[in-house]
């Protein structure tokens, strides 16, 4: 199966988007709220305002018997004076209270003037110029000083800290919203990522949104389907494997009574040979149906045991550096990954120097020779099936061509990466990279 990258951090990132998006549009709604109760709440001032004002006004104008008499006793004449632009709430409210009043003979327009038409000490009042309009008279212009307009967003301590508990509570609720509405895509992510590397695990929890559910279901069904398909697959090359045994053993009999010692070597060569890549190729078939469970390992004791049992078979194999990391794996395949790797090193290298180091990053295992190393263009290309370089790595060597191959799905299977690189001074480097959690 095709290696997949975890995309932990990327599923993250998308939460913190998800989170900022719900913020924004929070903040928005509460900003267009608090704009609006201001601008209401201004209106209301004005209102008040122009109220208090037009009661003064009427006050003025029935203090006498002469209503516009009575306005321009009590207020500062305005003759002259340039009218700005019409206040029609103003007026309003004063028509209303003389109405009320039931003060007859004089209507009123209310005019925006400058701040010295009213003799303001402070340009913080605001002035207005009436233009009394007497049933028999000519129009008569008057000024009056009204309070400072209203600032809407003006706010008490009480307000101020309503407003931060109601923005600390919207960063609250859009975060937990943000992680429920994420955290089942990241889980499918997860999910997805495991799955690449253990056919075995168990389904994927269908929750969340239709769409991610509808993934999860898709995913679980791609999973079965994969199980079966290699089950199917194993059992035909086992079946292939164990029917290939009866006539190779009856050929090897017939082929120990060839009295050419040279031609019987050579045949004999040649059955070990293909017994040896029906073997290989009935474990690379059950690589992925066999159980293993994921067990915390020594390193250093694993590596030192695998080169012991090496360097008694005869093999040119030490161990020259441990770390003391302990990492969570499947040990078989582990063993069965480095068993390959330390074969093909003293295969085509002549020797095999195994090391294990640690960073704040990753633990690496390395298998190094010293052989003639590979060209940088043909590195990966040693992982494909069957693929043999020419003439260092060929069928000649002992090499099935599946070597590597297996060495790479058991890698992943204990959840490391293996990757290949010429070293410094000459030979091969194979890595084992387990990621630091």
């Amino acid at each position: 199966m095709a290696r997949l990258t975890p995309r932990h951090g990327r599923a993250e990132a998308e939460t913190t988007r998800l989170f900022l998006l719900l913020l924004v549009g929070a903040l928005l709604a509460a900003g267009v709220t608090f704009a609006a109760l201001g601008l209401n709440h201004r209106h209301r001032l004005s209102q008040a305002h122009d109220f208090t004002t037009a009661e003064r006004i009427v006050d003025l104008a029935g203090s006498s018997d002469d209503p516009a008499a009575g306005l321009t006793d009590g207020l500062p004449a305005a003759a002259g004076q340039r009218l700005g632009a019409p206040d029609p709430s103003l007026t309003h409210a004063v028509a209303e209270a003389l109405k009320r009043r039931g003060v007859d003979g004089v209507s009123v327009k209310a005019f925006e003037a400058s701040a010295g038409a009213c003799g303001a000490a402070t340009d913080r009042l605001r002035c207005r110029i009436l233009v009394l309009r007497p049933v028999n008279g000519a129009p008569v212009p008057v000024a009056i000083s009204l309070p400072p307009a209203p600032r809407p967003w003006t706010l008490s301590r009480e307000a101020a800290v309503l407003l931060f508990a109601g923005l600390a509570a919207v960063l609250l609720t859009g975060w937990m919203a943000s992680r429920l509405a994420a955290g089942p895509l990241n889980r499918l992510s997860r999910g997805a990522v495991a799955l690449s590397h253990d056919l075995d695990r168990p389904p994927l929890t269908e929750e969340g949104a239709r769409e991610v559910r509808e993934a999860a279901a898709a995913l679980n069904a791609m999973q079965t389907r994969l199980k079966a398909l290699i089950e199917d697959r194993t059992r035909v090359l086992a079946a292939v494997a164990h029917d290939l045994q009866t006539p190779l053993t009856r050929m090897r009999l017939r082929v120990e009574k060839i009295e050419d010692e040279t031609l019987r070597a050579q045949f004999i060569s040649d059955l070990a040979g293909m017994q040896h890549l029906v073997r290989e190729g009935l474990d690379l078939a059950r690589i992925e149906t066999t159980v293993e469970a994921v067990t915390p390992v020594d390193l250093d004791a694993l590596l030192s045991a695998i080169c012991e049992d090496a360097a008694e078979a005869g093999q040119p194999v030490v161990f020259t550096q441990g770390c003391h990391a302990v990492v969570p794996t499947r040990p078989q395949a582990l063993r069965r990954c480095l068993t390959n790797l330390i074969d093909n090193a003293v295969r085509h290298g002549g020797d095999a120097a195994v090391s294990a180091v640690r960073d704040d990053h990753a633990v690496r295992l390395i298998v190094r020779d010293h052989g003639p190393g590979v060209a940088p263009d043909q590195l990966e290309k040693l992982f494909e099936p069957f693929y043999r370089l020419d003439p260092s790595r060929s069928r000649d060597s002992g090499g099935s061509g599946l070597g590597l191959t297996i060495a790479r799905r058991m890698a992943e299977r204990a959840g490391a990466r293996l990757t290949l690189a010429n070293a410094d001074g000459g030979g091969l480097e194979a890595t084992l990279t387990f990621p630091q959690p």
